[in-house]
């Protein structure tokens, strides 16, 4: 009796061409930069700054106070470096800016460099800044990986720059102001803890979902973070990809010095468009 081999060498073939795809699915190879824009379709932002021994302020939205507007399309990078299957180093880089001089529609407390509370009166002519500047570096370990599904969680730092600039130039009358205030401005480390899905649709296309968050309180500051993006990644040529994502990230900051008491509340909300390359 003769035993057919065609089975068996069916079979061994498609276990090969099965891991030659896993070898070479998206999402892992060794080196990873995406370079897009991250296009801010909702910025919903409140700041205070008092006097250290005041109550909790009034707090101006920055939109419609000062006329700064965070609603646009900025830059954004990142990376990521796999030591090995189950281990990467991820890091991305952004920044939202934005500046404008109008005419006050009413009064606004703020401080002095002194750190005494002052009044800026309605009708006055104010300079003023807004910049937002994100960096975060985390390790992830892929705890869960097939040729479909990868799943991992890390930790690392977020850190946040974030600066705002008032300056009076004119009085409700018309006249230069001799009122001099106090510009905010500090860099925020928080540590994170993250999360990461990946999940392989086809060979050319895959879908993402990442999040991180933590809170902590150290100092004279405490600050709480999330940010979540979900997207996916399609394979155009080679090691040449384009994506598209949506993401949410808030960030909620006090900060209270010997001068003065700062708080910035900061939701973001945009669409990330980009172009990967992989090798």
């Amino acid at each position: 009796m003769r035993t057919s081999l065609s089975p068996i060498v069916t079979l061994a073939s498609l276990l090969i061409s099965v891991n030659a795809l896993a070898d070479n699915l998206t999402g892992d190879e060794k080196f990873s930069i995406t370079a897009g824009g991250y296009h801010v379709f909702r910025a919903d932002t409140t700041l205070s700054l008092v006097s250290r021994n005041a109550g909790a302020g009034a707090a101006l939205r920055p939109a419609d106070t000062l006329g700064l507007d965070l609603e646009n399309t900025v830059f954004k990078v990142n990376g990521r470096y796999r030591f090995s299957p189950k281990s990467q180093v991820v890091l991305s880089w952004y920044k939202v800016d934005s500046s404008a001089t109008r005419h006050l529609e009413s009064d606004v407390e703020w401080v002095n460099p002194d750190g005494d509370d002052i009044t800026i009166s309605a009708g006055s002519r104010v300079s003023s800044s807004l910049q937002y500047d994100i960096s975060k570096a985390s390790y992830y370990w892929s705890f869960y990986h097939n040729d479909k599904v990868e799943l991992m969680a890390g930790a690392g730092l977020h850190v946040s720059r974030f600066a705002i600039d008032l300056d009076v130039l004119n009085t409700p009358l018309g006249t230069p102001s001799s009122q001099r205030t106090e510009n905010a401005a500090t860099t925020l480390p928080l540590p994170t803890l993250g999360f990461g899905l990946n999940y392989q649709v086809n060979p050319k296309l895959y879908w993402y979902l990442r999040g991180e968050g933590f809170y902590l309180e150290y100092d004279d500051w405490r600050g709480m973070f999330t940010d979540i993006e979900v997207g996916m990644e399609y394979r155009l040529w080679k090691g040449l990809g384009a994506g598209i994502g949506l993401a949410t990230d808030s960030l909620v900051v006090t900060e209270t010095t010997s001068d003065y008491k700062f708080r910035y509340d900061n939701r973001l909300s945009g669409a990330h468009f980009y172009l990967s390359w992989t090798h």
